[in-house]
């Protein structure tokens, strides 16, 4: 491939006009100085940035990687601020061990950069480049090019066998190896920052939840409702979810991941939420149901067992309990009432940044059977026990929560009780 000077490493701020922000550094916690561009539009301060550049340079020394590869828009975001939902495209941020990072970015999207992110220089992808090997000219650039120990991400989605191959034919010095697990543990662990974020994130989706269940009225169609649910998640700032609203009534609520849909609420029927909102990619989360008439004995045996599961789980988690523990304590309440067999999901998942397909960062660690790695202060979760009878019910009631000192405490305001409109 013939490298041009739009393929060069260069600096955004020497290249961008008409854009209000400020060039500074910040020192690394190994020691060099950190070029940083500062600007209104970020959603975080510099020293969080910092901090979290600390986290992954630490990891790298620890396991003794050159430097590691941010491929998910998840990761990317966690490691720049930089958002797009253009992410189908080609974007790889190289973090080297000692030093900034360079930004691999499509040459229609870079202009997001001074939007969103505080890192300074980027190498541009055109549409007809072979981009793989446009980061392997970048690596070179960087000197990382011939006997380093590169951190890949083989177990996300975007590091693809082409890039691989490419790398380790264009570079054969180098060695490439698993890193995926790097980004992983520094997400796990929220700073206060990140969790006020998350906050405001619930905070849309009580509002939500409130509207969706003040139109869930008899004629009302599924269809309808989940309009309502959107229309105040996004008039009140939220921004496009990582999963849909899943808004469904009757006997569609047994439907996993489903939403919406023509059929109408009747009288005696249930109505099922389970509603996510973003901000600045960080997510909370809330799935409750509601009755509407008279219920069938069976559906509020079944609201009360999954409360009294979310309930088990509350009093279980702090820190030194594992997932395992929080999962069974969850599981037996459930098994007791007689609905262990409508119960097949695990108790909870990480969450933090999301992007599309999903919400959560369930890769990351999960409140399920066989977990054992410890919980900390500063773990986030969404909660979302249900049970589910084909072509009868879904009833689920879930927490977002975040683990404290001494316990955990949830992000919502909506009461967790069976609630019955006549």
């Amino acid at each position: 491939m013939d490298l041009d000077q739009d393929r060069q490493i260069f600096d955004v701020a020497e290249h961008t006009e008409h854009v209000t922000f400020q060039k500074t550094t910040r020192k690394s916690a190994s020691g060099f100085d950190l070029p940083m561009i500062l600007h209104d539009r970020l959603a975080f301060t510099p020293e969080e940035y910092l901090r979290r550049y600390d986290v992954l340079q630490a990891a790298m020394e620890e396991h003794g990687f050159d430097a590691i590869l941010a491929r998910g828009p998840e990761n990317i975001t966690y490691c720049s601020g930089y958002e797009t939902p253009g992410y189908y495209k080609y974007h790889c941020i190289v973090i080297p061990k000692h030093g900034e990072p360079v930004f691999v970015v499509r040459d229609f999207e870079w202009i997001n950069t001074p939007e969103f992110a505080w890192s300074t220089r980027i190498a541009k992808v055109f549409d007809w480049d072979h981009p793989p090997s446009v980061l392997a000219n970048v690596l070179r650039q960087m000197g990382l090019g011939d006997g380093k120990r590169i951190g890949v991400e083989k177990q996300g989605f975007f590091y693809t066998v082409d890039e691989h191959e490419t790398l380790a034919r264009d570079l054969p010095g180098n060695n490439y190896a698993d890193a995926t697990q790097l980004f992983w543990d520094a997400r796990m662990i929220k700073s206060d920052e990140e969790i006020a974020v998350m906050r405001k994130s619930a905070h849309l989706v009580d509002l939500a939840m409130q509207a969706g269940w003040d139109a869930s009225v008899p004629g009302a169609s599924a269809d309808e409702i989940n309009g309502v649910v959107n229309k105040v998640l996004f008039e009140n700032g939220g921004q496009y979810m990582g999963l849909p609203p899943f808004v469904l009534a009757g006997e569609r609520s047994c439907l996993p991941h489903q939403t919406g849909g023509a059929n109408r609420l009747k009288d005696n029927d249930l109505m099922y939420f389970e509603i996510s909102a973003s901000q600045h990619r960080y997510t909370a989360a809330l799935m409750r149901t509601i009755f509407v008439g008279k219920p069938e004995d069976e559906w509020v045996r079944a609201a009360e067992a999954v409360i009294g599961s979310v309930e088990a789980a509350l009093e279980t988690i702090k820190p030194g309990v594992t997932p395992h523990e929080a999962d069974t304590a969850a599981r037996a309440v459930t098994q007791k009432a007689g609905f262990g067999s409508y119960h097949r999901n695990r108790l909870g998942y990480s969450i933090g940044v999301a992007y599309p397909p999903d919400w959560g960062e369930g890769e990351i660690i999960s409140l399920r059977q066989d977990e054992h790695r410890e919980l900390r202060p500063g773990m986030t979760f969404h909660m979302p026990p249900l049970c589910l009878k084909y072509r009868e019910f879904g009833i689920g009631f879930s927490e977002s929560i975040v683990v404290t000192e001494t316990g955990c405490e949830r992000f919502s305001k909506m009461p967790r009780e069976v609630v019955i409109k006549t």
